[in-house]
C-alpha cells in the first residue's frame, strides 16, 4: 500500500517527470474522486521504497490535454 507522507493511502493514477529529473504522482486519496499531485520523493509504502519504485514504473504517462480547448486546422 502507498500513503502519502501525512499516511493517508494513495491509489496512484498517473506519473510526470519534469526536465529537472523530479517524478510527481497524479492519486486519488482517502476513496475520493479528487486527483492530486504528490512528489514521488514524498511517498510512503508498507514494503519500504522498492513498493514505491515498482508501482511508479508501472504507471502511465500523465496525458495533457490543450489548454485552449481549440484544435488547429490542418492548412
Amino acid at each position: 500500500m502507498i500513503y502519502s507522507k501525512f499516511g493517508t493511502a494513495l491509489a496512484l493514477v498517473s506519473k510526470t517527470q519534469g526536465a529537472d529529473g523530479v517524478i510527481l504522482v497524479q492519486a486519488t486519496a482517502g476513496g475520493t474522486a479528487d486527483i492530486h499531485e504528490y512528489d514521488r520523493a514524498s511517498l510512503k509504502a508498507d514494503d519500504g521504497p522498492e513498493e514505491i519504485n515498482r508501482a511508479v514504473a508501472k504507471l502511465p504517462l500523465k496525458v495533457f490535454e490543450n489548454q485552449s480547448g481549440r484544435r488547429r486546422r490542418p492548412d
